[in-house]
């Protein structure tokens, strides 16, 4: 017996009588910290992982239909059914379609990939003339900034230097260097249709001479004494050795030389995305950092480098640096860190005011201690330091001092009575240990169902319960093993006698209690049906608040960007040169829409970079729009802090202010949206018919954009180029032409065949030939010659007949199925998602889905907040069964944590009405933080039950004891409250934008505090008594005594 006594005593009897057994223990959670500190990552936002693998299928000249009917329908079976696939994607336009495939969040992406691969190679009828499947999975690097290098100098050039400053950086130690608007090399062989005739030969011909002439072959080993390797060399990589290869050679000698009958050059790919900075060329090195690297290490390399590098270049070459996010990390950090520390001062400032000087010294020095543990617990744990896993360290600053605050008001306590300092500070931990334990176990289970979120919404916030977790391992070790080795030292003074303030402050507190204090409570629980009813009365004005629309819900409103996007989308077919036209003009009115707004050039937007062939948007999103007749541009604006014109104000003003050519489709301006990928509204109609969803995508948008604050509305089914469709005629088969053969040789005449790629350098050059361009127009289509298999040539116009047909660009399909998004933003300040679309259910979209025998569904945020609600039904429920199974356990009772959890609902007044008084929405993490402020109630609960049950053991009535038990616990009560409500307030009167999104959850934990205060005072004696009736009436209807809970 003796020995199972000093095994349950034993730890915390250790630490409080050893000299210095609390010392090394904190000195090694400092060391941890800084260690820890030292290795964490340092990003933005918590890294969220992005499945997937795109197959991408190359068949130059086909229509966007063809390649929809005969690559896509293809590959799409195959993979759609991969073990944990979400969703599959695909999209198809001129010479080529991909289809990207999202992967579960749990997926093995290293298996996914080989399944797709082993998937893709059972695939064998794929059309002549397509290109082998590209298969890649999408790696989430995260930027770290972007270099832009421009000057009046060929694209060649640029492109050369670039290639070694991505050298240069991957050899200092950055992780990832993508060069865009570096379009691939090609050699242009062109060949006129007159002298192909004259020599009767094809290009094909052509294109067959230089791949054979055009090789190393290795030639085996020649033996003997000295071994030597045989090679034969013949691989022609420049255009004075492709001019040397024989075409034809005549019986006389004769030879005809590809340099004589060709124009032979070197260029770039035609359909390349080319980047323009202030109508110079440009090229961008995008610098990204992998997971595992820290972002502010990774961004001063790149300051080193470019200290080295600047000085040595010509005048005339530009390098400009932006979208800098190491410098808004450290921003953003800063930031939270100022409202960490003054958060933290108000807090040791307030246990300065209730607890005796030298017990608060030492609570104060436990906070931290433990956050210096909890940097140790969350770098074993894999988490990292970012805007999410900092403030949920300043929401804990309460839990942390909880504890230490428990502890250290019953060692007090202990002392007060006549214990000596040892024993004193031994009892108030111990007697502490199995409520705090409770606390812990519910304040976990408060913060766990936020695990059970998933998709990407899930993964942000993921940080938040991880870091509570930590925050909890932390304070438990400190404030039973360190804390009351230091109480040992610091109440060897009667703390009643040391605090000048607490002599004066005391006695009133005391005051207070015992009179008014003891008087409210007593005629609560005298009126307690009423109190209860006034109660239920406050809750039912608080929904009918909610339900009356007082207060809107805003799934997850972002961080004010300092990053806009414009996207111009002309007809397809459209000359690159008149898309270049549009990027001078959109920087022409840039420069207006600055003079507009009264800020000189560069006072507002610190980049404008344009570029021809691809739409712009966020990086981690796959789905973007590619061809010649596409323009977009990025701006980049300094730190919305540091400027008083908002985002939306200069987006108006540059639309404003553009003038569109004609020929224009769709003109979008948006600015970036951190957070969850998704646009505000993304509406999807699926069906089969591509004319019904076109005609049904466009009354969508006349429906959508009746309700105010909707822009950039578009659909993603353009009408492509006019189409010339050939059919033979029965002459044509009579000689022998077939639809195949008929399209090999009209694509190869007008996209060139494909003679040779090679290495040169780091990059594989293509080696094309063709027809010249000036023999490439629709007029000269009809007297284009064709070789029948007899070795004739004939016009084309004699062997087919012609129509024209309007087709689409690309046509996109989902699971299978056919489908056009109706995507575009919303202004937050006039309506949100939510109405809007909940208005156009009401007002017609499903008329339009009967009328076009069409689908419509709801994707983008708003499929990501269903999910995410309904998983947090499910977590909800899943931690309310937890609290209720720990409370249970704790008070050996079936019906008293039921009573204990009645108050949770209360906890809502608070957090309710502190939305409306301070003119926030709700968001999901106001919801993040009611089931945080579900725990704090619960623990303070626990607290006073125990209380109680300490005084009917004593053999008090049930009144006299709930009375009691609440003055008893009042002052910690308090004193917990108002801890965690001070190290939030810095952050709830934050004037930073990038803090407004963090703010709903703030607001909700300290409104919810201060009602809830109240709420465990008043209401759970209350409930208690009762439960206390209640049992009464079973116990009379027995005709027994009732009994009291213990």
């Amino acid at each position: 017996m003796r020995h199972r006594g000093v095994q349950k005593q034993g730890l915390i009897d250790l630490f409080v009588r050893h000299r210095t057994a609390a010392n090394l223990l904190m000195v090694s959670f400092i060391i941890i910290g800084v260690v820890a500190f030292a290795k964490l990552n340092t990003q933005f936002f918590p890294t969220f992982s992005i499945n997937w693998v795109t197959v991408s299928v190359n068949w130059p000249g086909a229509a966007a239909e063809d390649v929809d009917s005969n690559v896509i329908s293809i590959v799409e079976p195959e993979v759609r059914f991969i073990d944990g696939v979400k969703r599959v994607v695909s999209q198809s336009s001129e010479s080529g379609g991909w289809v990207a495939i999202e992967f579960e969040q749990s997926a093995d992406m290293q298996t996914a990939l080989a399944d797709v691969e082993t998937a893709m190679s059972q695939i064998n009828n794929l059309p002549e003339g397509s290109e082998r499947p590209i298969i890649q999975r999408i790696y989430n690097y995260e930027t770290i900034a972007r270099l832009v290098v421009s000057g009046p100098f060929s694209e060649g050039s640029l492109k050369s230097l670039a290639k070694g400053i991505r050298e240069g950086l991957l050899a200092d130690g950055i992780d990832k260097v993508d060069l865009f608007g570096s379009r691939d090399e090609e050699i242009w062989v062109e060949v006129p249709q007159g002298i192909l005739r004259q020599l009767d030969i094809t290009t094909e011909y052509i294109s067959e001479k230089i791949a054979e002439s055009s090789i190393d072959v290795p030639s085996g080993i020649l033996p003997g004494s000295n071994e030597k390797q045989v090679r034969s060399v013949g691989l022609a990589k420049s255009i004075e050795e492709l001019r040397e290869i024989e075409v034809i050679s005549s019986s006389d000698g004769r030879k005809t030389l590809i340099g004589d009958i060709a124009n032979i050059y070197d260029t770039f790919d035609e359909k390349g995305i080319e980047t323009i900075r202030k109508n110079n060329p440009a090229i961008e090195l995008h610098i990204r950092r992998a997971l595992t690297s820290d972002a502010l290490d990774q961004s001063s390399r790149l300051d080193n480098f470019l200290d080295q590098l600047v000085p040595t270049l010509p005048p005339s070459i530009q390098i400009e640096r932006y979208s800098d996010t190491a410098e808004m990390i450290e921003d953003r950090i800063n930031l939270l860190l100022r409202n960490g520390a003054s958060g933290l001062a108000l807090v040791v400032a307030v246990l300065f005011v209730f607890l005796s000087g030298r017990v608060a010294f030492w609570v104060a020095i436990g906070i931290p201690v433990s956050l210096l543990a909890t940097l140790g617990v969350m770098l074993a744990m894999g988490q990292s330091i970012n805007m999410v896993s900092l403030f949920a360290i300043i929401m804990a600053l309460g839990i942390i001092v909880d504890d230490a605050i428990v502890v250290g008001e019953h060692a007090v306590t202990r002392r007060e009575k006549g214990d000596d300092p040892v024993v004193a500070a031994t009892a108030g931990a111990k007697r502490m240990l199995a409520p705090v334990m409770a606390a812990s176990l519910t304040t976990i289970a408060a913060f766990a169902p936020l695990l059970l979120i998933s998709d990407i919404i899930g993964q942000i916030i993921y940080a938040i319960p991880m870091v509570i977790i930590a925050v909890i391992i932390a304070s438990l070790f400190e404030s039973f093993l360190i804390l009351p080795g230091h109480l040992r030292m610091a109440l060897k003074k009667n703390p009643s006698s040391e605090n000048r303030f607490a002599r004066w402050f005391n006695p009133r507190f005391n005051s207070f209690r015992d009179n008014t204090f003891d008087r409210l409570v007593t005629g609560c629980l005298k009126w307690r049906y009423l109190t209860i009813a006034c109660g239920l009365g406050l809750i039912i004005i608080v929904f009918g608040i909610i339900s009356g629309g007082r207060l809107d819900f805003v799934f997850f409103p972002s961080p004010e960007s300092d990053t806009v996007y414009a996207n111009v989308i002309f007809a397809e077919g459209t000359d690159r040169s008149e898309t270049r036209q549009m990027i001078a003009e959109l920087e022409r009115s840039l420069l207006v829409a600055e003079s507009q707004l009264g800020v000189s050039p560069g006072e507002l937007v610190v980049m404008s970079f344009g570029q021809i062939g691809q739409s712009v948007g966020r990086e981690d999103n796959p789905i973007k729009m590619n061809g010649n007749h596409i323009a977009g541009m990025r701006v980049e604006l300094i730190p919305s802090d540091s400027r008083h014109i908002r985002t939306q104000q200069f987006i108006k003003t540059w639309r404003a202010e553009t003038r569109l050519m004609s020929g224009t489709e769709s003109f979008s301006i948006f600015e970036e949206q951190a957070g969850p990928p998704g646009r505000e509204i993304d509406i999807r109609i699926t069906g089969s018919d591509l004319t019904s969803l076109k005609m049904a995508s466009s009354e969508v948008k006349e429906l959508i954009y009746r309700f105010p604050g909707v822009s950039n509305l578009e659909d993603d089914l353009p009408y492509g180029k006019t189409e010339m469709i050939l059919e033979v005629t029965p002459r044509g088969k009579a000689l022998g032409f077939s639809t195949d053969s008929l399209g090999q040789q009209v694509r190869n005449a007008f996209e060139g065949t494909v003679a040779k790629r090679f290495p040169r350098g780091d990059e594989e050059v293509l080696v094309s030939v063709r027809l010249p361009r000036e023999e490439m127009k629709e007029s000269l289509i009809k007297k284009l010659y064709l070789r029948s298999p007899e070795g004739v040539f004939v016009p084309l116009s004699e062997i087919v007949d012609f129509r024209e047909a309007q087709g689409f660009a690309q046509i996109k399909r989902e699971d299978g199925l056919r489908m056009v998004s109706v995507i575009g933003e919303i202004d937050q300040s006039i309506s949100n998602t939510d109405e809007i679309l909940s208005s156009a259910k009401n007002s017609g979209l499903h008329d339009i889905a009967l009328k076009y025998n069409v689908n419509i569904t709801f994707k983008g945020k708003a499929e990501e907040q269903a999910n995410t609600l309904a998983d947090m039904k499910i977590g909800g429920m899943v931690g309310l069964a937890a609290i209720y199974l720990i409370l249970a356990a704790v008070f050996s009772s079936y019906s008293i944590p039921i009573f204990v959890m009645a108050v949770i609902p209360f906890g809502a007044i608070g957090a309710v009405l502190g939305h409306l008084v301070l003119g926030h929405d709700v968001t999901i993490l106001s919801m993040v933080g009611l089931l945080g402020l579900s725990g704090i109630v619960v623990n303070d609960s626990i607290i006073l039950v125990r209380a109680v049950q300490d005084r009917v053991n004593k053999g008090q009535s049930l009144m006299e004891a709930l009375s009691g038990g609440a003055k008893d616990r009042l002052r910690a009560v308090i004193l917990t409250s108002v801890t965690t409500i001070f190290g939030l307030i810095p952050l709830l009167f934050e004037t930073s934008l990038q803090a407004q999104f963090l703010k709903p959850m703030a607001v909700t934990i300290v409104f919810g505090l201060m009602a809830s205060t109240i709420i465990v005072l008043i209401l759970v004696p209350t409930l208690l008594a009762i439960r206390g009736d209640i049992g009464w009436l079973f116990s009379r209807a027995k005709n027994g005594e009732p009994t009291i809970p213990e």
